[in-house]
């Protein structure tokens, strides 16, 4: 009786096997034999190419993957650009949990952003070594906060924020009270 699971495959001028399909089918896409390889079983007259007793799966290109990643790479890398330091900035202002000047002066800036600035209103401060500070141990501060802000319109004008500051010990956050703007 004639098996029709049974072949044998043409490696390298020898006959081997038994294979099964699926057994073929695993050679082939693996790559451990080739397109060309040949395949018999009982009742054939001649060798016939093992592509017509399976498919040859294309494997999928290896750089694709690759490409893919480097393009989520470099989109979050041109997002970051713009809005990183945004964030980082934003981050800082809200996360000063310490009875230090650098702290009162980062929720200072938060302060001002949040409260006493017109819609469509930006602002950019000075560094952290331009403010005036005054500590007064051990739960408030006063800031003179300089900066220049754009207002909607477009006119831009350099302004100095005075920023009183009460620190919560037991909550670790600063809270600022109204800014007012110095005259220049």
């Amino acid at each position: 009786m004639i098996s029709p699971e049974i072949f044998y495959l043409h490696i390298h001028g020898e006959q081997r096997g038994p294979y099964t399909i699926p057994q073929i089918d695993h050679l082939l896409n693996s790559g451990l034999i080739a397109e060309e390889t040949l395949y018999w079983r009982e009742g054939l007259e001649q060798w016939q190419p093992v592509t017509s007793l399976v498919k040859l799966r294309r494997r999928a290109n290896p750089w694709l993957k690759r490409l893919i990643i480097l393009g989520f790479i470099l989109v979050f890398l041109f997002i970051g650009q713009f809005f990183g330091s945004t964030a980082m900035l934003g981050w800082r202002e809200a996360s000063q949990h310490e009875y230090t000047a650098q702290a009162a002066y980062w929720r200072a800036r938060g302060v001002v952003r949040s409260g006493s600035l017109p819609a469509g209103t930006v602002v950019e401060f000075g560094d952290f070594t331009a403010p005036l500070i005054q500590m007064h141990p051990p739960t408030t501060a006063i800031l003179q906060l300089p900066g220049e802000i754009t207002e909607q319109s477009g006119q831009t004008r350099r302004v100095i924020w005075n920023v009183p500051m009460e620190y919560d010990p037991k909550a670790r956050e600063w809270n600022g009270g109204v800014p007012q703007v110095l005259p220049p």
